[in-house]
């Protein structure tokens, strides 16, 4: 990967419905030179999908970490993959049989819901349960949201040799969430 890859990703980032026009034009590099570099990116794995994201107002977001009991890491792992309902993102961590989640709902009684089920089905499984609720988002480059720095700048102009080296663009801010009647968090 070189320079003009990291700004292609950067650029996507913020806008992945941009054209391959756009998107060469903001790189210095025709359309199908553009097409080229994605498609390039796209086959190394690289660039993995394409996302929206999407803003509900009152929406709640709940981060969960648990760890489980050393033989059971890979049964609740794959219990909670095929929870769709509420859970966005799955991770396994560096700590020894740690998982975080991302769920989200548009209220508190589904969050609930979920917790309440790892509850009941993982409860011998699991030796720690913890919880905590988003009140704010700062910065989410996916999300077009970053408070502490309302206007980005991305480096890009075309030199004589076609190397990048400066543009400018700008990008939405979205308001803050505000989460009521949610506990903060908790520790089971």
């Amino acid at each position: 990967m070189d320079k003009t890859d990291e700004l292609i990703l950067d650029l996507l980032k913020g806008n992945a419905r941009m054209s391959f026009e756009e998107l060469g034009q903001a790189i210095g590099m025709s359309r199908v030179g553009a097409k080229k570099r994605v498609a390039k990116l796209e086959k190394e794995g690289i660039i993995r999908g394409y996302n929206t994201c999407i803003y509900r107002e009152g929406e709640v977001t709940l981060y969960i970490e648990l760890v489980t009991k050393p033989d059971k890491f890979e049964d609740v792992l794959k219990f909670l993959a095929n929870r769709t309902a509420y859970i966005r993102q799955i991770f396994k961590t560096s700590k020894e049989n740690h998982i975080q989640i991302v769920a989200v709902s548009t209220d508190v009684e589904g969050l609930n819901y979920l917790l309440n089920t790892i509850r009941k089905v993982c409860d011998k499984d699991i030796t720690e349960l913890h919880f905590h609720t988003v009140k704010d988002v700062i910065k989410d480059v996916y999300g077009g949201i970053d408070k502490y720095n309302e206007r980005k700048s991305v480096s890009v102009d075309s030199g004589s040799d076609g190397a990048v080296t400066g543009c400018e663009r700008e990008e939405e801010t979205r308001g803050q969430i505000q989460v009521h009647d949610v506990p903060d968090e908790g520790t089971v």
